[in-house]
């Protein structure tokens, strides 16, 4: 009896929201260990298209970029939000109907994965993702793109003047614009190496863009902390092999968990049928 008070304690959130499901589980809301001290953080305007069949109408999510000494994260602000209110509505022993209905007005976002660079050692990079109630953490080598500089190009970005340059990195062609005014060689997603900050980012499809809506400069020695310690470890082949199952059919691959039951409502709280397969353009290729 005991372990079925704290399973329904800490009972997982499916939900449901444009074709994205989410489930939220203990190990999203740790507090992580300390890994650098931020320098910067920078707010990223990301849109991608996740359904090539409905390129016209791109997924649109705000985007967090934090800079350390040597190691960098970049998440998804709408998935830290929903982690926040997930971990407060735990610490307040609140009913699960009114988690849901905290989650389902805040949002829970279209990005679970987070990517630190340069963690857990230089020249490694950590993505973290979670799949049903798995989690999973893939490291890998750090690959650099091979950016050619366009001599003549010129924008102007947040007040800042910026070069371009394109590179063929993870299966697309890129565009980058940086600023050579902020000596940092860092970017959106896995995109860095420049001499200087990546403030503009597409690739020749415009399938995934990254525009750059705001920066600061930490003063207040905040934390960067990485939340991966509870995760899986896993293979890129492997993961991938999961991706695509669980695109296949999301809520099929969720309900597989005996501790699981997810109800699909419309936006009216009505029970509707269960999606199928969700469309799925990763950025990697």
């Amino acid at each position: 009896m005991k372990k079925n008070f704290f399973i329904l304690l800490l009972l997982l959130l499916a939900m449901y929201s444009e074709a994205q499901i989410r489930v939220l589980t203990p190990a999203d809301i740790t507090k992580g260990i300390f890994c650098d001290k931020q320098r910067f953080r920078i707010a990223y305007d990301m849109s991608f298209v996740k359904d090539t069949l409905r390129s016209n109408k791109p997924v649109k999510e705000s985007m967090i970029l934090e800079i350390g000494s040597s190691v960098s994260l970049f998440y998804s602000y709408a998935a830290f939000h929903s982690d926040s209110i997930y971990a407060d509505d735990i610490a307040k022993g609140l009913s699960q109907s009114a988690i849901n209905e905290h989650l389902n007005n805040s949002g829970v976002g279209q990005i679970s994965w987070k990517l630190y660079k340069n963690y857990p050692q230089k020249g490694l990079s950590s993505l973290l993702d979670g799949l049903g109630m798995e989690r999973y953490c893939c490291i890998e080598k750090m690959q650099m793109p091979d950016w050619n500089v366009c001599p003549d190009s010129t924008a102007m970005i947040l007040g800042y003047n910026c070069r371009m340059a394109t590179a063929v990195y993870k299966g697309r062609t890129w565009c980058a614009w940086y600023a050579e005014d902020i000596p940092v060689g860092e970017g959106p997603w896995k995109l860095c190496g420049l001499p200087g900050l990546i403030l503009r980012a597409y690739d020749s499809q415009h399938q995934y863009v990254f525009e750059a809506s705001g920066m600061e400069q930490i003063k207040d020695n905040a934390d960067l902390r990485y939340k991966g310690e509870k995760f899986e470890p896993i293979e890129r082949k492997a993961l991938d092999k999961l991706y695509a199952r669980y695109y296949a059919d999301p809520v099929g691959y969720i309900t597989n968990n005996p501790n699981i039951k997810v109800t699909i409502t419309d936006a009216n709280g009505n029970p509707t049928a269960k999606p199928k397969a969700v469309p799925y353009n990763p950025i990697e290729r």
